[in-house]
């Protein structure tokens, strides 16, 4: 493919050349946003021009017609650039220099345009000679078209006045919500006022040791946003089948244990709730892709064509970072700077869609080693960036979990051996004569940007792979407990 049937817009490089000569705003405005691979050649003097005036920027010299034409005549370029005929053809072609950065974009844009054309003619080459993994050479690709079109997303600097608009218009409309939303509701009154909802761009974290109930909680999460929220949710199972996570959402919304679904063994009652939850199911934009192993491109690629399809994409949940691939080979050594690029990806693809992104991932073993078994932010598996990417972060903690495998909580030194370490509130009889073997879960918001911190209490049935806030009642006795701040 040659450069002549590339596209260019040689008159919009022509007005940035000509503003950059005569208007020292528009030249720093022009260096700080393009270089010379960013003109065509369709005209090659304006490579040379801009070439010169590079030249003249980075020597900290006055930039004027006559200094461009000496630095042309240095570089020998003075035959090729058209010399002094040409600068002044571009002087007297620019109307209004306050216009650059109009022409400044169109350039990018077409550069980015050529840059696209070739690195697809790249990539027709490569599967030319011949291509060993199918799979990897359409992720590989894809890697590479999508770092071209990220460089469009570039935009100008925001003025104080445009920002604070924009921030007014997010208070209004906030105050007209009786919970105080800004985001999609997470579907839980104590949570909801920590996060104020899940915050468009944001990167959440959701963390906790394998079997604690983390996918359990993520798709009460997707469903509560696609129902309550009435927005588009997309969900990534990269650990479990797409029909597995749906028998749990109808049991979650059923309240007919999963048990019972899975085997089949179903009163004439239970099939008639049955029947109403997959109805209730239905009637949300909840869309499900369970590839297992999923590489990061093909997660990205996925989300972007969801938002194209769905420009009111409310929510993306992955489950779970740890099955999430980016090199092409799996390699321990490499593997933390392998979560560290994925973690910021996907903080990326959050600020990129405008669109929160809740993670899910695993706690590492040494929660098993903390005093009380309680997670900390010290203990997100493989990576720091995770931590440092997120906007919130939150770690599942569940007593009976550690109770179900024998470990007891520690006792504080010097207490009593038969007093606890602390004082934990108890359900009522009638809050324990639900179906669904009830467990207390302890959400605690460790990090969170733009809001509250601390602990969240849920009850967790797992028969029904359903989390429930707890009755006020028992929030009270919880406060009183000194189980809650």
């Amino acid at each position: 493919m040659a450069n002549v049937s590339l596209p260019s817009n040689v008159e919009a490089e022509r007005v940035v050349l000509g503003s950059a000569i005569i208007d020292p705003q528009a030249a720093e405005l022009a260096l700080s946003a393009l270089t010379t691979k960013d003109f065509s050649g369709a005209d090659e003097r304006n490579v040379l021009v801009f070439e010169a005036i590079t030249k003249l920027y980075e020597n900290d010299m006055p930039i004027d017609p006559q200094t461009v034409i000496n630095m042309l005549v240095n570089l020998k370029y003075e035959k090729a650039s058209g010399g002094n005929a040409y600068i002044y053809e571009l002087i007297n072609g620019v109307i209004n220099p306050d216009n650059v950065e109009y022409y400044i974009n169109m350039v990018q844009e077409q550069s980015l345009l050529r840059e696209l054309l070739l690195k697809t003619e790249e990539i027709q080459k490569r599967y030319a000679q011949g291509v060993a993994n199918i799979g990897e050479f359409i992720v590989h690709s894809n890697d590479e078209i999508a770092h071209i079109a990220q460089k469009r997303n570039v935009k100008g600097m925001q003025s104080a006045a445009e920002i604070a608009q924009a921030v007014q218009d997010n208070i209004m409309r906030s105050s007209a919500d009786d919970r105080g939303l800004l985001g999609v509701t997470t579907g839980y009154r104590r949570l909801d006022q920590y996060t104020h909802g899940w915050q468009k761009g944001d990167m959440i974290i959701l963390a906790a040791r394998p079997s604690v109930g983390k996918t359990a909680l993520g798709m009460n999460f997707a469903f509560n946003a696609a129902q309550r929220g009435n927005v588009p949710v997309a969900f990534f199972s990269l650990e479990m089948a797409a029909n597995k996570i749906m028998e749990r959402l109808i049991a979650c919304r059923s309240s007919v244990s999963n048990d019972k679904i899975q085997t089949g063994r179903l009163s004439q009652q239970d099939r008639v709730k049955v029947l109403g939850a997959v109805k209730e199911i239905s009637q949300t934009q909840i869309f499900f892709d369970d590839t297992p192993n999923s590489r990061l491109g093909d997660i990205v690629a996925k989300s972007q064509k969801l938002k194209a399809a769905h420009p009111d994409l409310g929510l993306i949940v992955i489950d779970y970072l740890g099955r999430i691939r980016y090199f092409d080979k799996a390699d321990a050594s490499a593997r933390q700077q392998e979560v560290s690029y994925i973690s910021g990806e996907l903080k990326t693809l959050a600020r990129t869609l405008n669109v929160p992104v809740l993670v899910l991932c695993q706690l590492n073993r040494n929660t098993e080693s903390n005093e009380n078994k309680e997670p900390s932010l010290a203990n997100l598996r493989e990576s720091g960036s995770i931590e440092q990417d997120a906007d919130i972060v939150m770690l599942m903690y569940r007593a009976d979990y550690y109770a179900n495998q024998g470990a007891k909580k520690p006792f504080n030194k010097g207490q009593n051996q038969q007093q606890p370490q602390e004082k934990q509130p108890q359900m009522s009889e009638a809050e324990r004569q639900k179906n669904g073997d009830i467990s207390e879960v302890k959400v605690n918001v460790a990090k969170n940007r733009n809001g509250q911190v601390g602990p969240v209490s849920l009850f967790f049935q797992k028969a029904f792979s359903r989390f429930d806030d707890p009755s006020p009642e028992f929030e009270a006795r919880a406060l009183a407990a000194g189980f809650e701040e």
